[in-house]
């Protein structure tokens, strides 16, 4: 209703699917203005978590590719992940929060030509996306971690100081907007993604990851024991209570609840009580 032109809605419409797609629908992460969803600009963002997931893939499509004997196949995808990893490095690291942060492309880009980085234009905000290349290090070991131990000890460092940590885990933001995806609502899959990174990290990192995973556990226990259900993300700042806001009702269930109080269970080796 407020969006009167066509081509604005279209514009809109594009920005909320995009939105969508990412899987944080909806957070301030992706708003000029965390009050107002018309300024939704998620197109003009080069997120961290994303670029992430598709330097894993192609580390991934080039290990297969190998393992069935397309060497060209390979070696395309291996070179494109180097890419990435120095692009990540580049563009999203930064040296003074020890995070890496999303980057926003000027409201007029065109994908024309050179962009020049510019330091003012990573979101300085603070989001658990900020630490999910911890989790590559899940997946490199030695000389070829996706981040070596001092700088995962700076990013713990950075971790343990952001504000992010709660009683019952993660939060995924600082800001309480009433949106889903923001304070004080922490979700499954940032838990595991950042746990099973530190977990791979070192050893002081190694004792932080399995108190998020013992404070998360215990929170969906707890949850449990009080409402007969799993839930699809929970309030941590209050043990066993699930979580709010957003564009619809709370679901219950939850299969990526379940998956990754199962996944910390037999990871970490917890008994069976």
């Amino acid at each position: 209703s407020k969006v009167n032109s066509m081509a604005a809605k279209e514009k809109l419409y594009r920005e909320i699917a995009s939105t969508a797609e990412s899987g944080w629908d909806f957070s301030s992460r992706w708003m000029r203005n965390s009050t107002d969803m018309t300024t939704l600009a998620t197109t003009y963002i080069i997120p961290v978590d994303l670029n992430t997931f598709i330097f894993k893939m192609e580390l991934d499509i080039g290990a297969l590719a190998k393992l069935v004997g397309d060497n060209a196949t390979s070696e395309k995808f291996l070179k494109a992940s180097k890419a990435r990893h120095i692009a990540i490095d580049s563009i999203l690291w930064n040296s003074e929060m020890e995070q890496w942060l999303d980057y926003w492309l000027p409201a007029d880009a065109d994908c024309q030509g050179v962009h020049e980085w510019k330091s003012n234009s990573q979101n300085r905000n603070i989001f658990a996306s900020n630490f999910i290349p911890l989790w590559l290090n899940a997946y490199h070991s030695g000389s070829v971690r996706f981040a070596d131990e001092a700088k995962s000890k700076r990013v713990m460092a950075s971790l343990k100081a952001s504000g992010l940590l709660h009683a019952a885990g993660i939060a995924t933001s600082l800001i309480n907007t009433g949106q889903q995806w923001d304070f004080p609502n922490g979700w499954a899959p940032l838990q595991h993604l950042i746990a099973e990174g530190l977990l791979h990290s070192g050893s002081e990192a190694k004792i932080l990851a399995e108190d998020i995973a013992t404070r998360w556990v215990r929170t969906n226990y707890a949850a449990y024991k009080l409402t007969g259900a799993m839930h699809e993300k929970y309030n941590v700042t209050a043990c066993g209570e699930s979580g709010g806001g957003g564009e619809y009702k709370p679901q219950t269930g939850f299969g990526w609840s379940n998956g990754v109080v199962l996944s910390f269970l037999e990871e970490l080796r917890w008994p069976e009580d």
